[in-house]
């Protein structure tokens, strides 16, 4: 799996909801050095997803879709902000049959409503959910 390319789609895919651009408030794994302000503030942190499939055209040994997932996080210090900011994140995410970036998606979904984490070091509210997608592996294949 290209993760680099996955998350450059799902940032792609958060800034298009107008909820901020990369590296301002839009940042990819848990090392991201996150800002000391108010926030809203979102973490893309790739997870394990399935394994990958093939169609009838292909041989075994190559790829027709890869089935990445991905954790959402927001933090903010008001939980309202958190709230509306996590909701906007998880109707942008849940989609079926779309380009992103020129790669073929069949599909983006949550798999869990928004839940709340403990608060992070700087005592802001998280708002998280999980993503599960099937795409193909890169524009050239789709």
């Amino acid at each position: 799996m290209a993760a680099s390319t996955f998350t450059a789609d799902l940032v792609l895919l958060l800034q298009n909801a107008g909820l901020g651009t990369y590296g301002t408030n839009i940042f990819k794994g848990q090392k991201a050095i996150i800002p000391a302000g108010a926030g809203p503030y979102f973490t893309i942190i790739v997870t394990g997803g399935e394994g990958a499939s093939g169609t009838h055209n292909l041989s075994r040994t190559e790829v027709a879709y890869e089935r990445p997932s991905a954790q959402i996080v927001c933090r903010a210090a008001r939980f309202e902000d958190a709230e509306t900011a996590i909701q906007t994140a998880y109707a942008s995410l849940s989609f079926v049959d779309r380009f992103v970036n020129g790669t073929w998606w069949r599909k983006c979904r949550p798999t869990q409503e928004p839940m709340e984490l403990p608060l992070d070091d700087k005592a802001r509210v998280r708002l998280v959910f999980n993503i599960e997608t099937e795409k193909r592996v890169s524009p050239a294949t789709s």
